[in-house]
């Protein structure tokens, strides 16, 4: 167990203050082959995450514990250290840039749910459904705020390219509203807004993670590319669990999408190629909210080919991401890095496969 130091980069120690929260209860999870030999690291993230709840007024410390506490799959943390590894080793500064950038995906994830009315996040009532929108609004900021404090440890480049990244994600967000019920959105623009939202963040923990090594730039690039590729699949296999999937074992408000608004992958195939009936039947339960009509929709998404066709869209990032990791020495990491991609894709495939019987 880590209490007082970490090994890192062979037979190097570095020192890091004991932390007194206790560690966080984890659920099952899909990367778990991945997590067990990095658990002593992922450990401690978890607690200094939990720790920066501590740094707030007494009388707010619950709101930021709650987000903090929530049992995530810590996939942005796994990135950084499997992406430190396969670049020269762990060090110090891995494990506050993974403190970083898990805080920074918090903080979107409750602004998300003000945006889409959720209820339910990880198993749990949403922020906004405990305490409403203006408190949601509020801690969101507050966390984006203290992410952006822990980074001030790290080195002023990878400070800027932290605050550059948070630009792009919020940035994506902003379009992603704006064409919210636009029924000319383009399959383009829809790519490009996932890669800015979602795809930035997986970005971010793989090629800071080179450059804390002083990697080539070529091969922290590389990794940059394979995250954002990966992060981009990612959002799609969500698209299809907003879709196909059960709000029990996902563990949030699924549909958030089609009441929303949010034009995903799947709708968009399915409204670009699809007769005039299924336009109206689509633009009606957008516009009216879940209807009677929705199971003809996922009927429609299944039969007409464009779960198929989604899903080959979502393998194309996975192998692209996959060739950026060519340039890589070979390593257990990076096989690791290769295996999260496999393990990605095959969920997709049983999401898939699980809807061919409708």
């Amino acid at each position: 167990m880590i209490e007082n130091k970490i090994a890192c980069n062979n037979e190097a120690k570095m020192t890091i203050f004991k932390n007194n929260a206790k560690p966080i209860a984890s659920k099952p999870d899909i990367f778990h082959n991945l997590t067990s030999q990095l658990k002593d690291y992922l450990g401690w993230i978890d607690r200094e995450i939990l720790n920066q709840a501590e740094e707030f007024d007494a009388g707010v410390v619950p709101f930021f514990r709650y987000v903090l506490e929530s049992e995530g799959k810590r996939i942005r943390p796994l990135l950084v250290l499997l992406s430190a590894k396969g670049s020269g080793g762990i060090i110090e500064d891995h494990l506050y840039l993974a403190v970083v950038v898990e805080m920074i995906h918090l903080a979107t994830l409750v602004h998300d749910d003000i945006l889409d009315g959720a209820s339910m996040r990880r198993g749990l009532p949403s922020v906004t459904s405990r305490w409403g929108s203006e408190i949601s609004v509020l801690l969101g900021d507050s966390l984006f705020a203290q992410a952006l404090k822990v980074c001030c440890r790290l080195h002023p480049d990878i400070i800027k390219s932290v605050a550059n990244g948070v630009c792009v994600v919020c940035s994506g967000e902003i379009l992603q509203t704006r064409r919210r019920f636009d029924w000319n959105l383009l399959e383009e623009e829809y790519l490009k807004i996932i890669q800015m939202k979602t795809g930035e963040l997986f970005r971010i923990p793989c090629e800071l993670a080179a450059r804390l090594n002083s990697a080539s730039q070529s091969i922290s690039e590389a990794l940059g590319r394979y995250g954002q590729a990966l992060g981009s699949s990612y959002q799609i296999y969500d698209d299809c669990l907003d879709l196909f999937g059960n709000e029990e074992n996902v563990g949030k408000t699924l549909g958030t999408d089609l009441g929303g608004g949010k034009l995903t992958l799947p709708i968009l195939y399915l409204y670009q190629q699809g007769s005039e009936e299924m336009k109206r039947t689509i633009v009606e339960i957008f516009e009216n909210g879940v209807s009677e009509d929705w199971e003809k929709i996922q009927l429609w998404i299944v039969k007409e080919g464009v779960l198929q066709k989604t899903f080959q869209t979502a393998m194309n990032f996975l192998e692209q991401g996959k060739k950026e990791l060519d340039p890589l020495p070979e390593s257990d990491e990076k096989e690791y890095l290769l295996d999260v991609s496999n393990i990605l894709g095959k969920h997709l495939a049983e999401l898939v496969n699980a809807q061919s019987a409708l």
